[in-house]
């Protein structure tokens, strides 16, 4: 009878320790499928879900006839006349830009001519090869004046009274502006610019100079020559 009870009561307690670890083992089991959220949270999610756009193909990718262009190449006597002209640029103090009408050959030679006796070089130049020269410089803005026949006059020396004279003398070669130490300059300014190196600076410096010590020996003196004054009104009035 012992033994009976015995083993019924350890049977007993294995069952409920069995069941309590059941219960243990769900209470700690998570699923991997979380449960759905809130109907207004999931609303919110479903709006704010980024929106990408299909990627679309160009049109020209899809053509069946398209056809890649390649750059055309400068040409080799281009890219010589470019450099010279490049090195006629830097070696100049001043470059003039001309507008051609009708310039035969033979008026071209004379107006060479007539620049090359003053040392001025005066070349002209096609569009390709003025871009080639001034495409990656700050002076690229100067291709706009090739659109028209156009010439240049290559000046080693700063002397613009000298240009404008000889431009007088050229009808077919009108000057339109110029570049003078890295500014542009149109051709008004030009003559304004000229019109004021031509004034004679050592005579403005030396009459600022003599200005100078006389208005300060002035100023200095005011005093001296106030008080001079009205000591003199006093004696004579004593007198």
């Amino acid at each position: 009878m012992l033994c009976n009870k015995l083993f019924n009561h350890i049977s007993i307690s294995n069952c409920v320790r069995m069941i309590h670890l059941g219960h243990t083992r769900q209470s700690t089991f998570h699923s991997r499928n979380p449960p759905e959220p809130h109907f207004d949270r999931k609303r919110m999610i479903e709006v704010c879900k980024p929106v990408y756009l299909p990627k679309k193909i160009p049109d020209w990718q899809t053509c069946s006839q398209d056809v890649i262009l390649e750059e055309e190449k400068a040409h080799p006597y281009e890219i010589i006349l470019a450099k010279e002209l490049k090195q006629n640029w830097e070696s100049s103090k001043m470059i003039m830009f001309y507008h051609l009408t009708s310039l035969t050959d033979r008026l071209t030679r004379d107006v060479r001519n007539m620049f090359f006796k003053k040392d001025l070089f005066f070349h002209i130049y096609s569009p390709e090869v003025v871009k080639l020269a001034v495409q990656d410089t700050p002076f690229a803005s100067i291709l706009r004046l090739f659109e028209s026949k156009t010439a240049l006059l290559f000046c080693p020396d700063q002397d613009i009274n000298k240009v404008l004279q000889l431009s007088r003398k050229t009808p077919y070669a009108i000057l339109m502006a110029g570049i003078v130490e890295g500014t542009f300059y149109s051709k008004s300014q030009l003559q304004s610019l000229n019109d004021v190196l031509k004034k004679d600076g050592h005579q403005q410096l030396a009459q600022f100079l003599d200005y100078i010590p006389s208005k300060v020996v002035g100023t200095v003196n005011h005093h001296s020559q106030t008080l001079c004054h009205y000591l003199n009104e006093i004696a004579n009035r004593k007198e």
